[in-house]
């Protein structure tokens, strides 16, 4: 293989990129990163733009702020060469999909000068947004496609770049490895010490288990518990030490009363501060046993941070007390909530332990859920992480003609077929924006 250092230290450089502009990205922050010099390559010459005092990343349009940019991103890699695309989920809403895709050029670290847009273009309404680009990595000549596709909650973005002659090649596998859908969100079944299995995201990992209980954790601040069982006294206790005392059985009355003692228990399990701040909205949901039960939509604050929280409290009442309430839930940040509520669902209702039928049970109750149908609708745009088809033409045309002298690096046609493949894709008309030169 064509000295792969370039291009997989890279992904490290991207690391640092979002270290930058973000709190965390996987282990490496707050560490400094030193990458030792890649072996030069030689592809065909693409010439990157120069470094400017103020990165002019993509031409008239300004920088989108570098704090919308994803607080970490996922990687998948071309098995057959040293290509990856680098993909994550916006932190907050942006007005311009060309301004973000300035913004990644801005402000990443992951190529030696700003790298320079060989060609963009976008929908009529800048909501989408994809541009070809030259750059170097260590040296080396890497030829990309930054491709950037917003919502109502914020937007999604994927970086594709490798070795100039190879990206060709590399491309379409980069895109069947994403998926026809979007990322990858394909889970990873996990074998539990109880016996029971759950599959898990990438960069989600087990905190806590025992028997038919599990917390897991994912990368960017989410929270799971799935069929923990808390026992709750009606009244008055003469036992000794904190216990959870509520009136049976109203689920949602159940989960306000019972939320401080829950929160004070896990905070010497290395768990942040909760505080239950608000109930939005709550679902019946129907149990095998006759018990009441609710999915509950909650606000929270989880070590200050404004999180959601989607709760099914299951209150199951006896002859004796204590009767017990029956929690599964999923909590986040607002904005990763907001977009990955689909994603954490999978999770949720992959866990064996679960009642059975409750996937079913569970969907028809967060369908009921008016604050929730936003983050269940699929993007209005049809490519979100992936870049269009379309590419294949036109960076086969700069590889092999990478001498062009005009005006242009992709002639009229190849750009007329891909604006024409964009909008078949996504049934809104594209054109070529202002971030590539003239046609």
């Amino acid at each position: 293989m064509k000295a792969p250092s370039a291009i997989s230290l890279a992904l490290w450089s991207w690391c640092a990129v979002v270290a930058l502009a973000f709190p965390i990205c996987g282990q490496a922050q707050n560490r400094p990163i030193t990458i030792p010099p890649a072996t030069q390559i030689s592809p065909p010459e693409l010439a990157p733009a120069a470094p400017a005092a103020v990165p002019p990343a993509v031409q008239g349009i300004p920088p989108a702020p570098r704090a919308v940019l994803p607080a970490s991103a996922e990687i998948v890699r071309d098995p057959l060469s040293a290509g990856i695309v680098m993909y994550g989920q916006l932190t907050g809403k942006a007005d311009s999909a060309l301004a973000v895709i300035s913004s990644i050029f801005a402000y990443s670290q992951a190529f030696d000068p700003t790298p320079a847009p060989l060609l963009a273009v976008a929908d009529k309404d800048d909501r989408s947004a994809q541009t070809l680009f030259a750059a170097t990595v260590h040296g080396a000549t890497v030829l990309g496609i930054a491709v950037v596709a917003l919502n109502d909650t914020g937007g999604n973005v994927s970086v594709f770049y490798d070795y100039a002659d190879s990206l060709p090649a590399s491309f379409p596998r980069l895109q069947q490895a994403l998926g026809p859908g979007g990322a990858n969100t394909g889970l990873t079944q996990l074998q539990l010490a109880d016996g029971s299995q759950i599959s898990l995201a990438p960069g989600w990992r087990v905190i806590g288990q025992g028997k038919g209980v599990v917390d897991l954790a994912g990368k960017q601040g989410e929270l799971m518990t799935l069929d923990d069982s808390i026992p709750v006294y009606d009244g008055p206790t003469p036992l000794a030490g904190s216990v959870a005392q509520a009136p049976c059985c109203d689920p949602v009355a159940a989960l306000q009363a019972v939320f401080p003692h829950l929160a004070a228990t896990a905070q010497p399990r290395g768990w942040p501060s909760q505080v239950l701040t608000d109930i939005v909205d709550s679902a019946t949901i129907t149990t095998q046993n006759g018990s009441q039960s609710a999915l509950i939509l909650a606000t929270a604050s989880v070590g200050s941070r404004a999180y959601s929280y989607l709760v099914l409290a299951e209150a199951i009442g006896g002859f004796t007390n204590p009767w017990t309430l029956r929690l599964s839930g999923v909590m986040a940040p607002q904005p990763i909530f907001a977009a990955e509520l689909p994603g954490l669902l999978s999770i949720w209702s992959s866990y064996s332990g679960n009642p059975q039928g409750l996937g079913e049970r569970l969907k028809a109750a967060v369908q009921s859920i008016e604050a929730l149908q936003p983050m269940l609708r699929p993007s209005p745009d049809a490519t979100r992480y992936r870049a269009a088809g379309g590419w294949n033409d036109v960076i086969s045309a700069v590889v092999t003609h990478p001498g062009k002298t005009d005006n242009s690096p992709v002639d009229d046609a190849t750009a007329r077929n891909l604006l024409d493949r964009l909008a078949k894709d996504t049934g809104d008309p594209w054109h070529v924006a202002p971030a590539s030169p003239p046609h």
